[in-house]
């Protein structure tokens, strides 16, 4: 799915993010990740790095089911813009201290030493979009 210039907007460079994933047990699982946007001929993606073997990396493997929340800041609003996402997502080896080199660089203060230079491959979390929703322009 191709997201609309709007939500396109809203996640920009990187955006701070809530992610959801499945716990064994069906429970829900939430994290706030940095993500990125990708373009790929079959559509947008959403890519957050990790760099461990994290409960959401765990779940994300066993139930590919996943749920992506990005607030928008626009306060003169009645209710916070936000863009819900439901999407499908795999994990990827390797890849995580690049993606997260180039969101530190948008989302966090310079100089923050993030990632380390010795951070080991870690993983890539790819989620595809199937359900955009939300408040905001992207859901009239």
């Amino acid at each position: 799915m191709k997201l609309d210039d709007s939500a396109r907007a809203l996640i920009g460079p990187g955006a701070d993010a809530t992610l959801v994933t499945l716990n064994p047990d069906g429970s829900p699982h939430v994290s706030v990740v940095w993500v990125a946007l990708r373009t790929t001929p079959e559509g947008d993606e959403l890519l957050t790095a990790h760099l461990g073997v994290y409960k959401k990396v765990r779940n994300v493997r066993r139930d590919p089911r996943v749920a992506v929340t990005i607030l928008g800041s626009d306060s003169d609003a009645l209710m916070t813009p936000y863009l819900a996402i439901d999407g499908t997502a795999d994990v990827l080896e390797g890849g995580a201290p690049e993606l997260l080199a180039d969101l530190v660089a948008t989302l966090a203060p310079s100089g923050s030493g993030f990632p380390p230079e010795n951070a080991p491959p870690g993983y890539i979390t790819r989620i595809r979009i199937d359900k955009v929703g939300g408040v905001g322009p992207w859901n009239s």
